[in-house]
């Protein structure tokens, strides 16, 4: 009886590191589906988080580090982005012109050696993302500040 109860929690166990597996973390999500190294992936997810950061108010930017949690690290890997861009991009993205404020990040994108066209990969990827660990609330803040036409 106890070989059988042991052979059963180690089932559970391997069953629970194979779900685990099968969920692959944002970095691993944006690599794998854009082709890119997972250091342009974090980076680049990175600089949306910080973009949103600056565009939400705090309450929100809260919502969303409570659902992703790794946000707060993946901002620590977006490349340093000109003062003057960054205060720009969040003043702009708080008063309601998000298509300025995404300007600014092709600039972060553009440190990373990716495209500006890859912002527009990288966002509807990382909104997403955010839904499915936030729940559709919290996924339609990001989308709120990322996507122009959501407005």
């Amino acid at each position: 009886m106890k070989r059988i109860l042991l052979l059963g929690f180690v089932a559970l166990g391997l069953s629970a590191f194979v779900l685990a597996a099968d969920d692959p973390n944002l970095v691993q999500t944006l690599s794998k589906q854009l082709n890119v190294s997972e250091d342009q992936a974090a980076g680049g997810a990175g600089a949306i988080f910080q973009y949103a950061k600056g565009a939400l108010s705090g309450d929100d930017y809260g919502k969303v580090v409570k659902a992703v949690p790794e946000a707060a690290e993946l901002e620590k890997k977006a490349p340093a982005t000109d003062t003057a861009t960054s205060v720009v991009g969040g003043a702009l993205g708080k008063s309601g012109s998000t298509a300025a404020g995404l300007a600014g990040l092709t600039s972060s994108f553009d440190k990373l050696g990716l495209s500006s066209d890859m912002v527009g990969k990288f966002t509807p990827i990382v909104v997403n993302y955010v839904e499915q660990k936030g729940g559709s609330q919290v996924g339609n803040l990001m989308r709120g500040v990322l996507t122009p036409s959501a407005k």
